[in-house]
């Protein structure tokens, strides 16, 4: 039996080399691809004018309602679009679930409207002969805090719908908006007239209304940064109590300042009037969002009168503002839309979000907003956070500037290995090491200062926007400093573990250390974040209650099984707290640390194998290296 079966083996063996496998079709069905019904747009003239009417006026049930009248060409058939896509978002952050109660008729008579099965933001119907106008009514339900009595800010990419075939920029739109009664509202857009509780714009084109938000406050503070004329800047405040609008004539003087560090380093203004809407909030600073003439800054209500604990929120103004040129006067290729509903690529997101977070840090740094010591804090934080990124093994920053393709409001449990958006903070740390280079190759004579002001050259309020391309950065440095910026560049945003990404800040005369006491920056950090940061000690975050809020991939803390969530109750055999905590990491040479934790329902007993003490991020002189870094922050 044993012989036959093995031969019997060989045979099936042989028979099984002899024979390949052929690949075959399964009997069943076959996938046909949809053929796409919705018009591509087209740069072609648009006949007629949009008529947009928004009444923001239900704040108790946050819902703004919308009517518009359409006009229709000599095509029969039609499809309306709700916007997908933001620029500022740079990934389809809009949603068509908001819409609701859409209603469409010719003529006084309902028209049937047919949602594209592959595309929900596109409406499809028929208008009749004789018809040549539409009139469409919705209701946009999901105002929430852009809808409350004080404060209303109008989203207009969230309030239209528009035919598809067209270019924004070729389609007219008079818009109107209804406000509640008292508010008081800023936009770049021009106001024909206002009465009876209504504004009336001067009609522009849809391109131009979907970039101009309006803000509006019952208690507003507007402050011009400049003197009247082109390229003038105004600050309008709005805030939820009087209060609140009062801005200390320091911190007035620092905005003028930065206004003209911005001027100096990037030029004539692609705008002819710039509004920084900062719309105050107890909840804290929020972020902000960038337009050509404009920008919306979520700022804490105490933003202008506790300075010292906005220390991560001071640049945010001077970071949005630099998108003006960086962004929309001269946009990445693969960036640019002609509507809302195309989708676009980031692939240069590390220059149009992170060169203009380099921007930020050093433009508020030279204005007075921050003081140099302020700064090389903050960037110790973020070199800190970079270098320790462990998910560069597997995904480098060319694969990171896809994040708003897939991972757009999306949770990620294990930040630093599945990475997010680290194109803001690595980019600050790559152009530190692009400015480093332009000065060694040209003497210290050059840097980042002479390609802005070439590359974002020739700005005017009506200049179209320029797109730009890596090829196009790579001229513009090689003009500046000769060198193979193609590689050089292309070795950071393709590396891997190889990369030195502290290689800018060394070059400059400052090194990454870490030290057991942290700086103002850190602290304000883990404030903002509700944490004891302890990432770069035992490899977590965790909250007052114990709960702990994230784990370094491959830490310490990983190493024993934690994650997120976990609840730690003991910290060698005492009650947890934040203290006794750090007191525990703190003498960890001495004694094991030991955490009782509830995880899974279970309360159970582990031992940290950390040895260490607490660890900070700090910056630290270079001993024998010119200081450029403090060249680079000295006022222009």
């Amino acid at each position: 039996m044993i012989g036959f079966v093995s031969a019997l083996g060989v045979s099936l063996a042989f028979i099984g080399v002899s024979r390949p496998a052929r690949a075959q079709s399964s009997p069943g069905p076959t996938y046909v691809s949809p053929a796409s019904t919705v018009p591509a747009p087209a740069d072609r003239p648009y006949e007629g004018r949009i008529e947009l009417q928004v009444d923001a006026t239900d704040t108790r049930r946050r819902i703004f309602s919308v009517r518009q009248r359409v006009p229709v060409g000599r095509e029969r058939e039609m499809t309306l679009l709700y916007p997908r896509w933001e620029p500022a978002s740079h990934g389809p952050s809009l949603t068509v679930t908001d819409l609701a109660g859409l209603v469409v008729e010719g003529a006084g008579k309902p028209l049937r409207w047919r949602r594209d099965p592959y595309d929900p933001h596109a409406f499809h119907l028929s208008v009749p002969p004789g018809v040549d106008a539409i009139d469409v009514r919705f209701q946009m339900v999901a105002g929430g805090e852009s809808l409350t009595p004080d404060i209303v800010s109008v989203p207009w990419q969230r309030l239209v719908l528009y035919p598809a075939g067209w270019y924004a920029r070729n389609m007219a739109v008079a818009a109107s908006l209804a406000l509640p009664e008292g508010l008081r509202p800023f936009t770049p857009l021009s106001v024909q007239h206002s009465a009876n509780g209504r504004i009336v714009f001067a009609p522009t084109t849809l391109e131009t209304l979907l970039d101009a938000p309006v803000l509006a406050g019952r208690y507003t503070a507007p402050m011009p940064l400049t003197a009247a004329g082109p390229g003038a800047i105004f600050l309008d405040i709005v805030a939820p109590r009087h209060s609140d609008l009062l801005v200390p004539p320091e911190r007035s003087a620092e905005l003028r300042r930065l206004v003209a560090q911005i001027r100096a380093v990037f030029g004539p203004a692609p705008f002819e009037r710039y509004d920084i809407m900062a719309r105050l909030s107890d909840d804290g600073s929020s972020g902000g969002t960038e337009h050509r003439g404009s920008s919306e800054n979520g700022l804490a209500s105490s933003y202008f009168r506790d300075w010292p604990g906005q220390i991560l929120f001071r640049d945010l103004i001077a970071h949005e503002i630099v998108h003006a040129w960086n962004g929309f006067y001269r946009t990445p290729a693969d960036l640019w839309a002609p509507t809302p509903n195309v989708p676009v690529a980031g692939s240069l997101l590390w220059v149009y979000e992170g060169q203009t977070e380099f921007w930020g840090r050093v433009l508020a740094t030279r204005a007075g907003q921050f003081t140099p010591g302020e700064l090389r804090d903050r960037l110790a934080i973020e070199a800190a956070e970079i270098a320790a990124r462990p998910g560069r093994a597997w995904r480098s920053l060319s694969d990171d500037v896809n994040y708003p393709s897939f991972m757009l409001r999306q949770p990620v449990p294990w930040r630093d290995w599945q990475r997010r958006r680290d194109y803001y903070s690595e980019g600050v740390m790559l152009w530190l090491a692009v400015d480093a280079e332009l000065r060694d190759r040209s003497g210290g004579r050059r840097g980042l200062d002479d390609f802005a002001r070439r590359f974002f050259a020739g700005a005017t309020p009506d200049a179209p926007t320029r797109l730009y391309t890596f090829e196009d950065l790579c001229r513009t440095l090689n003009e500046i400093a000769p060198a193979d910026w193609s590689n050089f560049l292309r070795a950071w945003t393709d590396g891997h573990d190889e990369l030195d990404t502290t290689i800018g800040l060394n070059r400059h005369g400052w090194r990454l250390i870490f030290t057991d006491t942290p700086t103002a920056s850190f602290r304000a950090s883990e404030e903002e974040a509700g944490v004891a940061d302890l990432t770069y000690a035992i490899g977590l975050t965790v909250r007052d209650d114990g709960v702990i809020r994230s784990v370094a991939w491959n830490g310490p803390a990983f190493r024993t099984g934690l994650r997120s969530g976990v609840r730690i109750s003991r910290v060698n055999g005492a009650a947890f707290t934040r203290a006794v905590l750090l007191e525990a990491v703190r003498t960890s040479a001495r004694r094991p640390l030991s955490l009782g934790i509830d995880q899974n329902g279970a309360p159970s007993e582990i031992v940290l194998p950390y040895t260490g003490p607490l660890r900070y991020p700090r910056l630290e002189r270079i001993a024998g290296h010119a200081d450029t870094l403090a060249a680079l922050l000295t006022a222009r």
